[in-house]
């Protein structure tokens, strides 16, 4: 296969993931990125690798575009990784979030396995005001199949790359609602 046959499977394979999405989550997502906005409160991002840009990347977008005070995880590297250290590596996210997360709060969790054991650990124990943007495996995502009242946007695509972009597309769209 030559380059651009690996280009235009690789785009193809983005929109027919991006058709799947279900709007309805997005929507229920949105809801509670604006009354985090109303009540004054912060949106926390999380995620590893891939997901940590795209942490990095919606938290950026929500603060410049929509207003509303959001901190990405995983730019926290002293404190991340001091806590990781100290309190397990599953803990490195919930850690902190015990002690700088207040009930107006929102986490978004990003994964795109749905098994990375820090963002699970962190999800797990919000429990609630939570998003979840996961990838294609649901039987083995921890994450796909938290509790029904979260929205979980999810991915239907096994290849991560497609995931990752539509995870960021994703991001995008919901900023762009929420913008001032």
């Amino acid at each position: 296969m030559n380059t651009k046959e690996e280009a235009v499977n690789h785009f193809e394979g983005v929109a027919s993931a991006l058709q799947k999405i279900d709007l309805s989550k997005i929507e229920d997502a949105i809801m509670l990125l604006r009354e985090a906005k109303e009540k004054k409160g912060f949106v926390w991002v999380i995620g590893n690798g891939g997901s940590a840009a795209t942490a990095e990347h919606f938290a950026n977008d929500l603060l410049k575009m929509a207003g509303i005070k959001a901190i990405a995880l995983p730019g926290m590297v002293p404190t991340i990784t001091a806590h990781g250290n100290d309190n397990g590596w599953e803990n490195m996210f919930k850690h902190p979030l015990l002690t700088l997360e207040t009930h107006r709060d929102v986490l978004v969790a990003i994964s795109c396995s749905g098994n990375s054991p820090n963002v699970v650990e962190a999800a797990e124990w919000w429990a609630d005001d939570l998003i979840v943007l996961t990838g294609n495996e649901i039987i083995k995502n921890k994450l796909a199949n938290m509790s029904e009242y979260v929205p979980i946007i999810h991915v239907l695509d096994a290849d991560i790359t497609v995931q990752e972009d539509v995870h960021l597309a994703v991001c995008h769209a919901m900023a762009k609602a929420l913008r001032e």
